[in-house]
């Protein structure tokens, strides 16, 4: 049937579809560059015979994995016929980007270069990191992540000297079993696929980079593969209308460039049985006529089984009469070259048909920037189109598309994560994977696999169950992963995570589950954002792009509020690339020059830790490299304020302790004329008049085991010992036998050492010593004492020794598993950094025993030092005080409690509540950066730590080092003096 007889009938279909107001001009071609573009247009056309207009119409395809043949193949496709475009599929960036820079040298008119990537250049080049499906994103309701997604795309385009994308993907996959389309529609209703594909497409062009729509007019519901044969699609017109054609119909009047007709047989727009991409009537006719799309038409590939003329033959000429633009992947340049031409020849195909393509070719191409040819530099290209920009969209996409279909009880985010056991068991994957690892981060998990040969076990099974929660991440549907996931039905509390094709999760049903998170694939991200998914590291509101048979209907989905610390990038939050490269700078210079064996930093801003990493070794002796998840610090002063500060504001938040009134009320020993009056809050200040410390080895040495001073400030007979700069002590001085042993007994149950243990006799001989001590003046003196006291004080009004009351209080519901005091009770040396090496009373390097010389003998625990943390752990104490009390869904510490230690500020010193402060007066002797903000509130530690917070960024920074192994005489350390250093390049690098 020709196009003639087709008239009245198609006008009839096309009165039921969507039609445009009138011609709608791309964006791209903007009117204010029309007299230049014409005038380049025009002196092209003058250099250009008729044989290389037609050869500007190509677009042929080059594999540049063999790249001498592809230079060859592309100089005589050039030569020959003129080619305008090229379509470059495999190889890496590299080899991409000198194929591309070498046609562009040899051709007289620029090249327009073409890439099909509907999930960015990963997906023909296998070096470039991958963005989710599209189908993965089809549940994300949130335009402005698609237009930044299309653009940090066309970022990456540019870079490899690209000018076009076949993409976005507007079919409406309303067939589950499609067989070529599927994941890369983002799903089966039309409006959301439109409103993604118009917003990616607005960002795209907004880069500079031609938006091609596919495949017009609907891919969606097909049973074929149109790369094997000819797919029909049997709609009927208001089908079309409605659900194919609307997202087509959207992108031309948001007056995007270009579309890429399919090969399809369209019934109700083209009876003929005719390809859509050789179809007058679909091309022509709706797409141009009736849509008024006056972008640049590309066809698809020509050499697909689809795009096949019944009779064989060539296909170039009857794409060209439908309404084509650009031939993309002809089966031979060579057939097609001839048989157009033979169509000129014979009046079938009129010169001016031709010159008008071209021209709309070269209209582009002007457009594009081709005027001025590109040249794509391969040196760094991998690495800049893999960098930052692209990890933070990635990221940015994940964790957007992350879907809750079932949330019983609210299981989800799960909390009180310290009187609940899980379990996590990988199905069709390691036990220790990505997924794992980061549910590690969040709470004390056990960690299964029904990967090998014994699978699942009885034995195994039973561990499985015993657990409160377990959590089933599932990444294969095969019959191996359904059976080990039947296995679990019978969990009190069972999560199942799908790690799969969103399809595929119709073949587990029925769904047993309290609750199922739902990923859409399996990557390392995807892994990553599930687990901060079940934690609450991420805020959750995706939905079900399709409808998933036995699951739930397209659009279901349940919002999760986010409740914990979650990871992003630096970018993600604002900092620049500069963040990375200035502290990564300085922790390897505190390394390489001594200043500390190894060390841990991290930064979290907005809720989310943006880097954490480490550094170096737990010793001077490199026996063991440290780990930023697991490795255990010394705090040192950090414990005042990550241990005793809020186990103080827990005591006053429950109206236990009241930090105005005096001490005494809670310490009978300080009912003295000259200390009875002094309150706790002149104690947080260091306003109490208490000096800054004792000299506790002059309280547990025996006075009459030495002659002379116990340490002097120069070499001696006696005082050969150095410990410090200045320092040397008295090497007959012995620990007192009353209050001190080398064995552990009923009266000596804490160890301080390898071979010294110490009681409650210990510690009270030492705060006997210090509630006598004598009393300076009241105004502001740093001192170890006023936190010894806090603590005190603590543990009388709680009635509950400060170790357990912080553990229970604060520590367990927060997740904090790994901060503790006297963690060899807890931990292997090896997990944690060593200090000091003690050559006088303790005569070992310290590991995993407090350092603080006080602590120490008070057995481990005392409101000066004592506490052994993470920087994870650390971090969420300090993103509970940021959140105003609470954390993982829970309160710890009322909100008023919070503001008032974390805001007040003493009227003659810089410091907080028990926080230490910039100085703002006095910035060269400030403890932070110059750049800190008034409102930044922390502490340092002795052994090499600081915790700073800034409330009014939302920002925490926490460096942990053991700069004191294997002593405290470490010039390189005070010299680097690190950590205003790096709180500076923190606070540099922030974008606002």
């Amino acid at each position: 049937m020709t196009f003639r007889n087709l008239a009245g009938w198609l006008i009839a279909v096309l009165l039921l579809l969507p039609a445009a107001a009138g011609a709608v001009r791309p964006a791209m071609l903007a009117p204010s560059q029309e007299k230049a573009r014409e005038a380049w247009v025009d002196s092209v056309m003058l250099t250009l015979d008729l044989r290389h207009r037609i050869g500007q119409l190509f677009i042929p395809m080059l594999d540049p994995r063999s790249l001498p043949a592809a230079k060859n193949v592309v100089k005589t496709d050039i030569d020959r016929y003129g080619i305008g475009g090229i379509l470059i599929s495999g190889g890496t960036t590299a080899q991409h980007a000198a194929l591309i820079d070498y046609a562009q040298s040899v051709s007289p008119v620029p090249i327009l270069v073409t890439l099909d990537g509907e999930w960015g250049p990963a997906m023909r080049l296998k070096d470039a990191e991958r963005f989710p499906y599209n189908m993965t994103l089809g549940g994300i309701d949130n335009d402005t992540l698609l237009y930044d997604y299309g653009r940090e795309v066309a970022r990456q385009c540019r870079l490899l000297g690209v000018q076009a994308v076949f993409a976005p993907v507007l079919d409406v996959n309303s067939r589950p079993d499609n067989p070529v389309i599927g994941r890369r529609s983002f799903g089966e209703n039309p409006g959301r696929v439109s409103r993604l594909g118009s917003a990616y497409s607005r960002g795209l062009e907004a880069g500079g980079v031609l938006s091609v729509a596919k495949h017009f007019p609907g891919h969606g519901d097909t049973g074929t593969d149109s790369h094997k044969a000819l797919p029909v699609v049997d709609h009927s017109a208001e089908t079309l209308r409605d659900v194919d054609l609307r997202p087509f119909a959207d992108y031309i009047s948001n007056g995007f460039g270009g579309v890429m007709v399919g090969h399809l047989n369209v019934p109700a727009l083209d009876n003929s049985g005719t390809a859509s991409s050789m179809s007058q009537p679909i091309t022509e006719g709706l797409l141009r006529d009736r849509l008024g799309f006056e972008g640049l038409v590309f066809t698809d590939g020509l050499a697909m089984k689809g795009a096949i003329p019944p009779g064989g033959g060539d296909n170039c000429v009857g794409a060209l009469l439908a309404g084509a633009d650009m031939l993309v992947e002809p089966a031979s340049i060579r057939t097609a070259m001839a048989a157009i031409l033979e169509a000129v020849k014979t009046g079938r195909l009129s010169e001016s048909l031709i010159d008008n393509r071209c021209r709309s070719v070269l209209r582009w191409k002007y457009t594009l920037g081709l005027s001025k040819r590109p040249s794509p530099s391969p040196a760094g290209l991998k690495k800049k189109m893999n960098g930052p920009e692209s990890e933070t969209m990635r990221r940015r996409l994940t964790a957007a598309s992350i879907i809750c279909l079932d949330n019983a009880d609210g299981l989800l985010p799960l909390h009180r994560l310290d009187t609940t056991s899980i379990a996590v068991v990988n199905i069709g994957a390691p036990a220790h994977n990505t997924f794992s690892q980061f549910c590690a981060r969040y709470a004390k998990v056990d960690v299964y696999s029904s990967a090998g040969e014994s699978g699942i076990t009885a034995t195994t099974l039973g561990k499985i169950l015993s657990h409160d929660v377990v959590i089933a991440a599932v990444y294969d549907d095969n019959a191996a992963c359904r059976a080990a996931l039947s296995k679990l039905k019978g969990a009190a509390n069972l999560v199942e995570v799908f790690l799969t094709g969103h399809y595929k999760v119709a073949r587990f049903t029925p769904l047993d589950s309290r609750s199922v998170i739902l990923c859409g694939e399996n990557t390392r991200l995807s892994q990553e954002y599930a687990a901060q998914a079940l934690f609450g590291g991420i805020r959750v509101n995706a939905t079900l792009p399709v409808t998933i048979k036995g699951v739930a209907p397209a659009g279901t989905g349940i919002g999760l509020v986010k409740t914990r610390l979650g990871y992003t990038t630096p970018e993600a939050r604002g900092f620049t690339p500069a963040l990375a490269k200035a502290t990564d700078s300085l922790m390897r210079l505190g390394v390489r020059t001594g200043a500390f064996p190894g060390g841990v930093l991290l930064v979290a801003k907005d809720g989310d830790i943006v880097l954490e990493k480490a550094y170096g070794y737990t010793d001077s002796a490199h026996t063991r490299r440290v780990s930023a998840d697991s490795t255990l610090y010394d705090l040192a002063s950090v414990s005042k304020i990550a241990g005793t500060l809020p186990g103080v504001m827990k005591a006053a938040d429950e109206k236990l302790l009241d930090i105005s009134a005096p001490a005494s009320r809670y310490i009978p020993g300080l009912r003295q004329p000259d200390k009875k009056d002094i309150t706790l809050r002149r104690m947080l200040f260091h306003e109490s008049g208490f000096p800054a410390g004792i000299v506790s080895a002059a309280v547990v040495t025996d006075t009459a085991s030495y002659t002379g001073r116990l340490v002097s400030a120069r070499p001696t007979r006696d005082n050969t010992i150095k410990i410090a700069r200045r320092a040397y002590a008295n090497r007959t001085a012995r620990l007192r036998s009353d209050i001190t042993s080398h064995a552990a007994s009923p009266s000596t149950p804490w160890q301080i050492a390898p071979s010294l243990w110490v009681g409650p006799a210990t510690r009270d001989t030492l705060m006997n010593r210090i509630y006598n001590v004598k009393l300076l003046d009241n105004s502001y003196r740093y001192s170890d004492l006023n936190f010894a006291l806090l603590m005190d004080a603590e543990q009388r009004a709680t009635g509950v020794p400060h170790e357990q009351w912080v553990d229970r209080e604060i520590f367990a519901p927060l997740g904090a598993w790994r901060t503790t005091y006297r963690p060899l009770q807890r931990f292997k040396p090896s997990e944690i950094a060593a200090t000091e090496h003690d050559r006088w009373l303790r005569k070992a390097t310290l590991r995993g025993y407090v350092h603080d010389e006080l602590a120490t003998y008070s057995g481990g625990v005392q409101g000066n030092a004592g506490l052994f943390s993470t920087v994870g752990d650390l971090a969420k104490l300090a993103q509970m005080w940021l959140n105003g009390g609470t954390y993982g869904g829970e309160r710890l510490i009322s909100a008023p409690t919070v503001s008032e230690f974390i805001t007040a500020r003493s009227d003659i010193s810089r410091r907080g509540l028990g926080f230490d402060a910039p100085d703002i007066k006095n910035p060269d002797s400030s403890p932070t950066a110059h750049e800190a903000h008034p409102s930044t509130i922390g502490h340092l530690g002795f052994t090499g730590t600081c915790m700073w917070i800034d409330p009014s960024r939302n920002l925490i920074f926490i460096f942990l080092a053991n700069r004191i192994n294997p002593s405290r005489d470490n010039s390189a350390w005070t010299d680097l003096d690190i950590r205003p250093a790096l709180f500076s390049a923190i606070l540099s690098s922030l974008r606002y």
